[in-house]
């Protein structure tokens, strides 16, 4: 486990899946992450690469080779090196390895780096691709924030608040996939009321989103978290009925689709990063 702080937060980071642990307010000691009760969900914050949700019949073909990946990739369980640990900052990295190559046929390294500064926690995800071809791949975040935060609350006095007012359509998942079918979730409104009964279908995927950033608020309380997402096109909302968490997913990727002939190059949202380049993305956690 790593800590850093600023003047107002404490973070500390897991080194197995580069996983955010907890996000503190230091005055007040207030905790924003679900802290990972397996009796609902073990993780906390996991980050999802190369892959993130389901794959079709859990496989894929790379060059007409079948190769087979669980869920939301194999870095949540992956060993991070850090190489670099100050007072506000951590660098995690994980590289390619004969372990990967089973499942992943690409040499690469990706980093993950924490930043703390005020009230803002900053995560980057930074991929190298050192393959002499191009490499498929997605990535996305996964924080678990708790819902309800404060006592005598309930899931129910949340709710979700999006920059821009509009009506903000779901796809629909079947089995764990994209079935091509969509559902509206919020009509000429920037609210979205948090309720057990809206992830009946599963996750709630928004994609190709305009709005940039959303806010987790509640009705009888004043902290607020908000998470900027910048350039991720699609957004995905997510907990189980009962849960006391809300986890707000900023993604470069998607699920599979339903008709999807499990080509990974062709693959719903993949990024296909050219030879000897990078990729980085940010995405900041603010709270109050």
């Amino acid at each position: 486990m790593h800590t850093i702080q600023s003047d107002n937060l404490c973070a500390i980071v897991n080194s197995t899946g580069a996983e955010l642990s907890s996000l503190h307010c230091k005055k007040s000691g207030r905790e924003y992450i679900w802290h990972g009760d397996a009796t609902w969900w073990g993780k906390r914050a996991p980050v999802l690469f190369p892959i993130l949700c389901s794959l079709k019949n859990g496989s894929y073909s790379y060059k007409g080779k079948k190769y087979a990946m669980t869920k939301h990739g194999f870095v949540t369980n992956a060993d991070f090196t850090p190489t670099l640990v100050k007072d506000s900052k951590i660098v995690l990295e994980y590289a390619s390895n004969p372990d990967t190559l089973n499942m992943y046929p690409f040499d690469f390294l990706f980093q993950v780096i924490f930043i703390l500064e005020g009230n803002r926690l900053s995560t980057t995800y930074r991929v190298e691709n050192w393959n002499n071809h191009s490499m498929p791949f997605s990535v996305g975040a996964h924080e678990a924030y708790l819902c309800p935060r404060e006592s005598g609350e309930i899931f129910e006095d949340y709710y979700l608040e999006f920059d821009n007012k509009g009506t903000y359509i779901s796809e629909t998942i079947e089995n764990g996939l994209l079935n091509g079918e969509t559902h509206t979730v919020v009509e000429n409104s920037n609210i979205l009321p948090l309720n057990y009964s809206l992830f009946d279908k599963d996750t709630l995927i928004f994609k190709n989103i305009s709005n940039r950033r959303v806010s987790l608020k509640s009705k009888k309380s004043a902290g607020v978290i908000e998470v900027d997402y910048q350039d991720a096109p699609h957004l995905g909302i997510w907990t189980k009925k009962g849960a006391p968490y809300i986890c707000i997913e900023p993604w470069y990727g998607l699920p599979d689709e339903t008709i999807h002939d499990g080509d990974i190059e062709r693959k719903a949202g993949i990024i296909n990063l050219e030879a000897g380049t990078d990729f980085s993305w940010t995405h900041t956690i603010t709270t109050s």
